[in-house]
């Protein structure tokens, strides 16, 4: 597992010699969240990106707040993540981006649950992670309709996919 996660960082920092964002924007965007590993867990995302100018990347912080339905308790928990992220392939008005970045949440995590892994650590209650983006865009301008696959270090159960839309601020 751990040679998977280090060659899917060295080709995502590999194809970052790709290709070029627009010329640098501020996008804000909102989005659905789905639990990949608990069908009972969704969400809500929000989002702030940064496209600098004269770089090949984008950069994205992130809040997400998820509600745990067990049994008769709903459980809410939030989670924050900074990532930096590439263009991998562009065809038209869609594209292709990965990225690498940190994932922290404050859910009560099981180390003792068989799909939870060992590679994240907690201080107090936040616990630490790191994770890696695929999205797919399709831009209609200023509009962005994207679709994303997170996959966290803390195990399966917290892999996500989020379906949102972001709008460029023009800043």
């Amino acid at each position: 597992m751990k040679t998977i996660f280090l060659t899917l960082i060295w080709f995502v920092c590999f194809c970052s010699f790709s290709q070029d964002y627009e010329n640098g924007s501020v996008d804000f965007g909102v989005g659905a969240a789905i639990s990949v590993g608990l069908q009972e867990e969704v969400g809500f995302d929000m989002r702030l990106q940064y496209q600098p100018s004269t770089k090949k990347s984008t950069y994205i912080a992130e809040y997400n707040r998820f509600f745990v339905k067990e049994f008769e308790n709903t459980e809410v928990y939030n989670e924050f993540g900074i990532t930096y992220n590439i263009r991998l392939m562009h065809w038209n008005a869609l594209s292709i981006t990965g990225g690498v970045g940190y994932i922290g949440n404050d859910y009560k995590i099981l180390s003792r649950a068989e799909d939870t892994s060992s590679l994240f650590f907690s201080t107090g209650n936040f616990n630490h992670a790191a994770a890696l983006k695929f999205r797919g865009l399709y831009d209609i301008n200023p509009i962005q309709v994207f679709v994303e696959f997170n996959l966290k270090s803390f195990g399966k159960r917290y892999d996500t996919v989020i379906l949102g839309l972001t709008y460029s601020l023009g800043i």
